[in-house]
């Protein structure tokens, strides 16, 4: 026979197991949904970091994760580089990073637009963008003096 002590103790550890269960179940349902959002990375705010008052060139052209955020596949660059009807090339002040030379393309089509093109060590050139004009300026003139 189970006397009401021993009922009471069974259905504490019940209780227990059961908001152990379900603390497990609410952590696997946190994870799947940081998963299915790309894995709670947060998106690189392209315009706030051109755009930024204490933002220079050189730091725009040597970060990684605009670089990576903006770049363009290598195909699509080639294309635009190749293209004599693309638009301009405006050289860039040179910088002070590991980089090589790097170049604003201004298409003919679209004006509030342009493209950063960067020449990386091994001679490769990436191209990064669209990116607002009014701000690529901004920097570009900053960096001039």
């Amino acid at each position: 026979m189970m006397d009401a002590h021993e009922g009471s103790a069974s259905a504490g550890a019940t209780y227990r197991h059961a908001g152990q269960v379900l603390l497990a179940c609410a952590g696997v349902l946190a994870l799947a949904a940081c998963a299915s959002s790309g894995g709670g990375a947060s998106k690189f705010d392209v315009d706030a970091f051109l755009r930024a008052p204490d933002s220079a060139l050189q730091e725009v052209v040597g970060n990684p994760a605009f670089l990576s955020a903006t770049r363009v596949p290598a195909n699509e660059c080639a294309v635009m580089l190749q293209s004599a009807s693309t638009g301009v090339l405006e050289d860039l002040p040179p910088s002070s990073n590991a980089r090589g030379a790097s170049w604003l393309l201004h298409p003919t089509d679209k004006p509030g637009q342009v493209w950063l093109v960067v020449s990386e060590a091994g001679g490769e050139r990436t191209c990064h963008g669209p990116l607002p004009a009014d701000a690529m300026k901004t920097l570009a003139d900053r960096a001039r003096g």
